[in-house]
């Protein structure tokens, strides 16, 4: 019973150790070189990654891009943002983890992959064939700290548009489900919900993201 206990012990100690140092590493990467924000999160003590944002998510024809050069033609029609590009990264050492997979969209192929830590918000994820040192891929990544700065200022200005219009449409929407309303359940509603100040940081949020086009213009 003792033993059992002991092993027991060592497997939570363990369990703890390995979240411990994936915790480090989960969250938002941006790669100027891709252009893509990733979101890497633990899975069953590994650590994988999918992505969340690209600076040019649709294609010539405003659609949303998807991976046509997949060797798996059953594949080639999930979309890139939301796609999982890496998977099983385990960690091994230091601030080291490995023996895990990276697949490139731009390429549709898959490596070996590694990962390292070079400072709290700087990430290295190579991608190799057989051993490490036969490279196929690197890319330095930056923890993403100010999320907006991504998802606004380097959209480009046809995908602002794109998100000024489903900005727009959000409000259209709520000022015609306060409008066919009668007057007191009007008022009712607009004190209940604060409709007057959601109104307002929306439409300021408008205004930031039409200054920001004026300026790249």
């Amino acid at each position: 019973m003792k033993n059992i206990t002991l092993v027991f012990i060592f497997l939570f100690i363990s369990a703890f150790a390995y979240a411990q140092k994936n915790s480090i590493v989960v969250g938002e990467w941006y790669s100027p070189k891709d252009n893509v924000i990733i979101n890497l999160f633990e899975l069953n003590e590994t650590i994988s990654a999918k992505i969340t944002w690209m600076k040019l998510p649709n294609d010539e024809n405003g659609k949303p891009k998807t991976d046509l050069l997949n060797p798996d033609q059953s594949l080639r029609a999930i979309e890139i943002v939301g796609l999982i590009m890496m998977s099983n990264f385990t960690h091994i050492a230091g601030n080291i983890w490995d023996n895990g997979t990276i697949y490139i969209p731009e390429k549709g192929k898959s490596y070996s992959g590694m990962m390292r830590l070079k400072d709290e918000n700087t990430l290295n994820i190579r991608g190799y064939i057989g051993f490490s040192f036969f490279e196929r891929y690197s890319s330095n990544w930056t923890r993403v700290l100010e999320t907006d700065q991504f998802r606004n200022l380097n959209l480009g200005k046809g995908n602002v548009l794109t998100y000024l219009k489903k900005d727009l449409n959000r409000i259209i929407k709520l000022v015609e489900d306060i409008s066919l309303k009668p007057a007191e359940e009007i008022i009712r509603k607009i004190e209940k919900e604060d409709l007057l100040i959601q109104l307002q940081q929306d439409l300021n949020k408008i205004i930031k993201k039409i200054e920001k086009i004026k300026k790249t213009e």
